[in-house]
């Protein structure tokens, strides 16, 4: 399926070109890499079926997934936008939009949360909050100063979208701007290699070049896909089972060999070759049913909200229960609990958020034209 969409020229005009294609399975793939990164964070208490699952400790590799398909994408959007500033605003104010309004809100309840026990009295918090509410908290600034857990993510991402509209502003080749960033991206895997030893955990100090790194892969996977003819059906699907399978095997690998998690962006990237060139396999069909696309339409409210919202719950229980049966059952109740609050925000937060956004960077071309 292909959008249209206006793009303003140097003269103060329109012109019309296509936009990116828009892929379901991709949407279905957030939607997965989201609620396995949840199931994570669940097994890590004890008691449940879910910390029985030894690949779920890896879980948070999935996080690096999250990267590399933000960087095909934010490359198929911008990477053919015309060099100029009103094309880079446009494009900031709509990232912005996309994610500043959901974060706002999970960063408010993090911080009623560190109210109520007590960790909003700690020394530097003011500056933590601070930096949380410019997303700038995971730049590597402080090793630490993230209120909402998975919020980490989110300030590494806006920082490459600041970095990615900057080089399109300086450099007007599609090629030459995938060139830059694939250089900052293997900047950032030296970085990674020679000061952490190749491993992706650790303190926030790295976690920028971490996702930069993914982020460029992801760019350089949009640009050797955008002409790749399609797979044939069968070919596509088992790629894709194949990918699967590995990354279910690097979960499992990776709590015992830590390096191996490097491994985690190129299969990413892989996954997503795989996809884009799928014409309509089995799989593709699969991902494109009604449960995986809420799931990837929700995955962001999924990402951001169930960090505040078991801890919201975990402090009206008093806690973790220690008994397997009461165990599951809270993993039940969670994850309803997450399903329903994240169809509230996304209705009542994204959806007005990316609305507002769009309005907002199209009205100085609106304006003028009505002026012509």
């Amino acid at each position: 399926m292909e959008r249209r969409c206006r793009l303003r020229s140097p003269a103060g005009g329109q012109v019309i070109q296509p936009a990116r294609a828009f892929h379901a399975n991709l949407e279905a793939l957030r939607g997965i890499a989201a609620l396995l990164v949840v199931l994570h964070h669940l097994s890590l208490n004890p008691g449940s079926v879910l910390a029985a699952v030894a690949p779920l400790s890896q879980g948070w590799l999935f996080v690096d997934l999250f990267f590399v398909l933000s960087g095909y994408v934010i490359a198929s959007v911008h990477a053919e936008s015309e060099p100029t500033p009103a094309a880079a605003r446009r494009f900031l104010i709509r990232r912005v939009f996309r994610l500043y309004p959901l974060h706002l809100a999970t960063l408010a309840a993090a911080l009623i949360l560190n109210f109520i026990s007590g960790v909003a009295s700690l020394p530097g918090y003011g500056l933590m909050l601070a930096m949380n509410l410019t997303m700038t908290h995971a730049w590597g600034l402080v090793p630490g100063s993230v209120l909402n857990g998975p919020s980490w993510s989110i300030s590494t991402e806006w920082a490459a979208y600041l970095l990615f509209a900057w080089i399109c502003l300086r450099i007007a080749s599609p090629r030459r701007r995938i060139q830059a960033i694939g250089a900052v991206g293997l900047l950032s895997l030296v970085a990674l290699v020679v000061w952490r030893g190749g491993n992706l955990d650790g303190d926030l100090l790295f976690r920028l070049p971490r996702c930069l790194m993914s982020f460029a892969l992801g760019a350089v996977v949009w640009h050797a896909c955008r002409r790749a003819m399609p797979l044939p059906p069968a070919r596509a699907a088992a790629l894709q089972l194949a990918v699967g399978a590995m990354m279910l095997g690097l979960l499992a690998a990776a709590g015992v060999w830590p390096r191996l998690a490097l491994l985690m962006p190129l299969l990413s990237a892989a996954m997503i070759m795989a996809m884009v060139r799928d014409p309509g396999s089995a799989a593709r069909r699969l991902l494109e049913r009604p449960l995986p696309q809420w799931l990837g339409r929700h995955s962001y409210s999924l990402y951001l909200v169930h960090m505040p919202l078991f801890g919201a719950l975990m402090l009206a229980t008093g806690g973790w229960p220690s008994r397997p049966a009461t165990a599951n059952l809270t993993v039940a109740l969670a994850l309803g609990a997450l399903l329903a609050v994240a169809a509230l925000t996304y209705r009542f937060i994204e959806r007005p958020g990316r609305a507002w956004g769009r309005r907002l960077s199209d009205r100085p071309a609106r304006s003028r034209l009505a002026i012509a």
